[in-house]
């Protein structure tokens, strides 16, 4: 199959695995939460251990103390499948190169890439390349990219790592770096050469800062390939390197189409770098197969301390891949030949490794040998493996968590059947019996007794009722908005006569009484109303009952939010009846325009306007345009005359038997029915009550059930935070399958 079409499918079969894997590191970092948050409840537990059975608190202990150590497995995993995401959401395959200075590295990319000396380096003498290069075959015309260190990237991801395996203060601020650089003290220590190694590296990056500080943060550039030497090697005093986060070539590889195909050069090998951790991230997130290029000297040679150490880098970084399937060690063979005995020794005699790299060897210096003894068996490994071993290190990250999942099991399912939430026992249910029955005793005598004072106080709600009524007329008398002559002998030349302009006044006036006599008097109904609820919740529900509803209340004593607090507590499937009660309860209005207006409207015809009668009453016969303002005086005073009389008949009408109860009735009725609903509908009591006062029977009596509820609400806490665990390991379980 073509290569270009092979890569594309293992790009595309990656790709959709992504969102997959996402949700699987969803699942992980809720499990992550929920084992910390066994250890916080643990120590909430400890701080709250009186009167808590100590073999529940053993119980708790063992769970913590079991599943500690799983914390940082389930950490270090996702972690895995994070560097999984990056690495199957790419949009290339990428080979890493890597080799210390001299081996031939930059050689081998040229002869892959066709690229020259003048974009990759080469030199006998000191390291050329100096920041990491990504090569990537493209098919159009050939450029560059370089991306630059923010200044934050570059003060934690390189200076500090310096600081750090020196064991010096690490400068918190960027800026702190152009100071003078403390002394190395590291005379005396066991890697005392390779720390002043190091430091003599950092000393150089000291003395350049100056030179390349302006380009941190910058935007990324693009170049013309000749420009792109500036920006990636060392050599000649070069000091743009150490801004470059990665230089990206974009050209046209010589003998293959391998759109989608990238050269990673890997700096960073040389011991004095330092750089191991920037090293193992390409290799964990991005780099899917490595090149390892090694020189054999021609005076003798051999897998020395630090190819074991790259050896090991590479193997630790993805454990779940063997060596096998993705290092592959090229022993570079001179042109002249010099070193042909060596090459074939190390070709022999292999590293001594758990899991045993591919050795290759080939002259890396002839483009021929390059091609068919290293990058055609590449290919050929991409062609054949890839997908396999994408496969592997998913199947390898499954059976790890499957372990971990077993493990988890076998601690949680023990500990939740321990913990099984205990029905009360026989003493608790003859507690709990006797207060019900005491509640609901207590219940039917309050309300039987509030609607026996209700009834005995609807006369007396009358004649209060009365007294308000008289009260609410006497203000109404006082300031009507009748306008003064002057306006009324202008509204008589606006309208064009006095008919209209007396039908204004007569209109402003009917509106104003019904308005102010809705306002007062459903003033004082609701307040008559939330009286009652008062005496109503007061006198049926105890005070511990009370207290329950009002103990996240910021308003007081409020009948009407407790109400509502209980009306919250119940449930509409479970209490129906108790849940429509209340609710009829807070919703309940007694207003004037529903129960009175319609009535008392009768006497506000001498306000009415639907005939000119009342008008003509007003308006003297003698009234002309001479005598405007002299009949506008004549018109004030009938129209006060003909608004106090029906204020007097609105007032008598309000004040007569027929209205006077209609308040104390109204609430009587709602007393009345409140008790019918609430103790007299058939099995309310077993029904609703009873499961209803059970649930919050450790609320309502604390002394009784408060240890029993707290203990039974502590095990539903850990049973549910177990449950919870077990949920998720379900669900990532379920994700590593699909």
């Amino acid at each position: 199959m073509d290569i270009r079409l092979i890569i594309t499918e293992v790009l595309k079969k990656r790709h959709q695995k992504v969102a997959n894997l996402e949700k699987i590191r969803q699942g992980l970092s809720e499990l992550e939460i929920s084992l910390d948050n066994l250890q916080q409840m643990m120590n909430q537990t400890r701080d709250q251990t009186a009167g808590i059975p100590s073999d529940f608190v053993n119980v708790i202990s063992d769970i913590t103390n079991n599943t500690s150590h799983i914390h940082d497995k389930i950490v270090a995993i996702n972690l895995s499948v994070a560097h999984l995401v990056k690495r199957f959401g790419k949009e290339t395959i990428n080979i890493g190169v890597a080799g210390k200075a001299r081996q031939g590295k930059s050689t081998l990319l040229q002869k892959i890439s066709g690229l020259s000396d003048t974009e990759i380096p080469t030199s006998n003498e000191l390291p050329c390349t100096g920041a990491k290069s990504k090569i990537y075959h493209y098919e159009g015309r050939s450029y560059a990219r370089v991306e630059f260190y923010t200044q934050e990237e570059f003060l934690k991801e390189i200076l500090q790592p310096y600081f750090e395996k020196l064991r010096l203060p690490r400068p918190i601020l960027l800026e702190r770096f152009r100071e003078i650089l403390p002394d190395f003290g590291g005379e005396t220590n066991q890697d005392r050469n390779l720390e002043k190694a190091i430091y003599e590296k950092l000393k150089d990056i000291h003395h350049a800062f100056p030179s390349f500080y302006h380009f941190l943060s910058k935007p990324a550039e693009v170049l013309e390939l000749s420009q792109i030497v500036e920006y990636v090697t060392q050599s000649h005093g070069r000091t743009k390197y150490f801004s470059v986060r990665a230089a990206n070539v974009y050209t046209k590889f010589p003998n293959h189409d391998v759109t989608g195909l990238c050269l990673v050069d890997l700096p960073g090998l040389e011991a004095a770098q330092g750089h191991e951790k920037k090293l193992v991230s390409s290799l964990e997130q991005e780099v899917d197969a490595v090149i390892l290029v090694k020189l054999p000297s021609a005076q003798g040679t051999q897998y020395d301390a630090d190819d074991y150490k790259v050896i090991d880098l590479i193997n630790d970084s993805i454990k779940e891949i063997d060596l096998t399937d993705w290092l592959f060690i090229i022993l570079n063979e001179l042109s002249d030949g010099s070193n042909k005995a060596q090459v074939q020794l190390l070709l022999d005699n292999p590293p001594m490794t758990y899991s045993k790299p591919t050795i290759l060897k080939a002259n890396c210096n002839d483009t021929a040998e390059v091609e068919q003894h290293i990058f055609s068996p590449m290919l050929k490994h991409i062609e054949q493996k890839l997908e396999t071993i994408d496969k592997q290190y998913v199947k390898a990250l499954a059976t790890q968590f499957d372990r971990i999942a077993n493990e988890l099991r076998g601690i949680l399912h023990p500990a939740h059947q321990s913990l099984a939430t205990e029905l009360p026992g026989l003493g608790m249910d003859m507690e709990f019996s006797k207060l019900f029955r005491q509640f609901m005793g207590d219940l039917k005598v309050g309300l039987e007794d509030l609607v026996l004072t209700i009834r005995q106080e609807i006369q007396l709600l009358g004649a209060e009722f009365e007294q308000k009524v008289i009260e609410v007329c006497a203000v109404a008398k006082k300031n009507p908005p009748i306008s003064e002559p002057m306006e009324l002998a202008r509204q008589y030349k606006v309208f064009g006569g006095w008919n209209r302009a007396v039908e204004e006044q007569l209109n402003h006036l009917r509106a104003y009484l019904t308005e102010h006599l809705a306002t007062h008097l459903d003033t004082y109904l609701q307040a008559k109303i939330d009286e009652k609820l008062t005496a109503f919740v007061s006198q049926i529900f105890p005070n511990t009952f009370r207290e329950v509803l009002l103990q996240d209340n910021q308003e007081g004593n409020n009948s009407r939010l407790m109400l509502k607090v209980l009306l919250e507590q119940l449930s509409q499937t479970k209490q129906p009846i108790l849940y429509t009660s209340f609710e009829y309860i807070l919703k309940f209005s007694f207003a004037y325009h529903s129960h009175f207006h319609y009535r008392v409207r009768e006497e506000m015809r001498g306000l009415e306007t639907y005939t000119d009668a009342s008008v003509r009453e007003i308006v003297p016969n003698d009234a002309t345009q001479e005598n405007i303002l002299e009949k506008a005086e004549e018109i004030a005073a009938g129209l006060l005359e003909r608004y106090q009389k029906t204020v007097y008949y609105v007032n008598k009408r309000l004040s007569g038997k027929e209205m006077q109860t209609d308040p104390g009735r109204a609430i009587f009725s709602l007393v009345e029915e409140i008790k019918d609903r609430l103790i007299r509908t058939r099995e309310i009591e077993e029904e609703e009550w009873r499961p209803f006062l059970s649930e919050m029977r450790g609320k309502l009596w604390t002394e009784a059930f408060g240890h029993f509820e707290r203990e039974i609400a502590l095990k539903r806490q850990w049973q549910q935070a177990m449950e919870g665990i077990l949920r998720n390991v379900e669900y990532v379980q379920t994700g590593f399958s699909v």
